[in-house]
């Protein structure tokens, strides 16, 4: 291979190397700011109910989670046990014979049971407000009545 064949062989390679380096420092970057302005799943607030007693002494603050950690496990399997009704419900107008009362019957038993799942988890939270002192009842009132601060998902958004 001549000399000059060689070096236009090696200014080749550099600048490839050069735009593989920099389109991959490029992506970093991008990527970060992705990740800074959208947040992943896991990272998103935990719901105003829990939330709630952050603003309670330490260990208040620690039972309130516990006694709403109790009841979450029951809670959940109601919830998800709903939404699975409510899937089959709606899977079963593309099906024959369509029954229309029966199907909105079926989501108004399904509607019931998760108000009920969630009343359940409300009653514990006012049953665990009932052994507070006026004053931390105060502050766990404020924090299931205030909304959060700082920027908010529009609610309109798809999930």
């Amino acid at each position: 291979m001549s000399r000059k064949s060689l070096l236009i062989a090696l200014f080749g390679s550099l600048a490839l190397n050069l735009f593989l380096v920099g389109a991959v420092a490029g992506g970093l970057v991008v990527g970060q700011k992705v990740r800074a302005e959208r947040p992943h799943m896991a990272q998103r607030p935990n719901p105003p109910l829990w939330r709630a007693g952050d603003a309670l002494p330490p260990d208040q603050a620690q039972a309130y989670r516990r006694a709403l950690r109790d009841q979450s496990v029951e809670v959940r399997e109601a919830m998800r046990a709903a939404r699975t009704a409510r899937m089959d419900t709606w899977r079963s107008i593309g099906k024959e014979p369509f029954d229309p009362a029966a199907a909105k019957r079926r989501l108004a038993e399904i509607r019931a049971q998760e108000a009920d799942a969630r009343g359940k988890i409300e009653n514990h939270a006012i049953d665990f407000a009932a052994g507070l002192s006026p004053d931390d009842r105060k502050v766990l009132a404020r924090g299931l009545t205030e909304r959060p601060r700082g920027p908010q998902p529009p609610m309109d958004r798809p999930r």
